[in-house]
């Protein structure tokens, strides 16, 4: 991965060193706002343009998935839940990783999104290799430490409650276990603003705040290419019950 540093890259009051790109973080703030107050159809699909809007993100969303399983550093016999899974497509490939020993969850707050990953997946659901529920990050369907790895594709602005959401995820994963979490960003020579990119390292410098309240470590902080635009990913680990 190309690396854009954590490790002795943090301010001094916590935040995001100063290398990265800058964002008016007024605007970003405003962007992810109106994206939830107005219902957006990517942030909740519903009826017929939300099936719509799940098939456009499925395939927009290819790089950001691929970068996010690249950095989950998935193994077989693993237990991996997304948050904000859409139609299934990423889950899907993450269940073939970890394989038949593993078992692999999803929710999305959309019951459209739900209904299409539950039939993208029915053949593993119905070996109980696969669950996909209605939920909200804030409030997730499982019991403490169910997961090794979670994961959230560009459905981080759109948590109502980030640190609430940081917290639930915590109790869900096993000590030791992985959290990424994924944002489209703009690029260095990119103007683009699509789906909000231009606020995508202010969304990635917020999930680390709230991640580390909610008791993670900060692995590391690093982005891949996304055409014009950039994947922009944070690793977190849930330290291991004695570790400082």
């Amino acid at each position: 991965m190309s690396k854009v540093g954590i490790g002795g890259q943090m301010g001094a009051g916590g935040g995001m060193a100063s290398h990265l790109p800058m964002i008016d973080k007024n605007v970003a703030k405003s962007e992810a706002e109106a994206e939830r107050e107005t219902g957006s159809q990517f942030g909740h699909p519903r009826g017929l343009m939300g099936r719509l809007a799940l098939t456009a993100m499925a395939w927009k969303n290819g790089a950001y998935n691929s970068a996010a399983r690249q950095a989950l550093a998935l193994a077989p016999g693993e237990r991996v839940l997304e948050i904000g899974c859409g139609p299934g497509v990423s889950l899907r490939r993450v269940a073939r990783i970890v394989g038949r020993t593993g078992r692999v969850a999803g929710v999305d707050v959309s019951r459209a999104a739900v209904r299409m990953a539950r039939h993208k997946l029915h053949w593993m659901i119905a070996r109980n290799r696969a669950e996909v529920a209605q939920a909200s990050a804030e409030s997730l369907p499982f019991p403490a430490d169910a997961f090794d790895k979670v994961y959230a594709v560009n459905s981080f602005q759109f948590w109502p409650e980030p640190q609430r959401a940081l917290v639930e995820i915590a109790r869900v994963l096993a000590p030791g276990g992985r959290l990424v979490i994924v944002q489209r960003s703009a690029g260095p020579d990119t103007t683009s603003n699509f789906a909000g990119a231009q606020g995508g390292w202010d969304r990635v410098e917020r999930a680390v705040e709230a991640a580390k309240q909610a008791g993670f470590a900060v692995v590391d902080v690093t982005q891949e290419p996304a055409g014009k635009l950039v994947a922009a990913i944070a690793i977190f680990e849930k330290p291991r019950l004695g570790q400082a």
